[in-house]
């Protein structure tokens, strides 16, 4: 997935995967279709959100060895 999608087009392709779940027979494709819809629907509610979640992602402290 990549992080420069709008919020339409996370919910264009949670819609699609919710499509391909519904349709599909093979029960563990049905559940990673129901995942991707799932994250997909997930960034599209947080998009406003992203400065915090990087925010989060940092290094709290940077260790780094002694030089004498």
């Amino acid at each position: 997935m990549t992080n420069t999608l709008t919020r339409e087009e996370c919910l264009e392709r949670a819609k699609m995967h919710e499509q391909l779940a519904a349709t599909t027979a093979d029960a563990s494709a049905r559940m990673m279709h129901q995942a991707m819809a799932a994250e997909f629907r997930r960034r599209a509610d947080g998009e406003a959100d992203d400065g915090i979640r990087q925010a989060v992602n940092r290094p709290i402290m940077e260790l780094v060895s002694k030089v004498a």
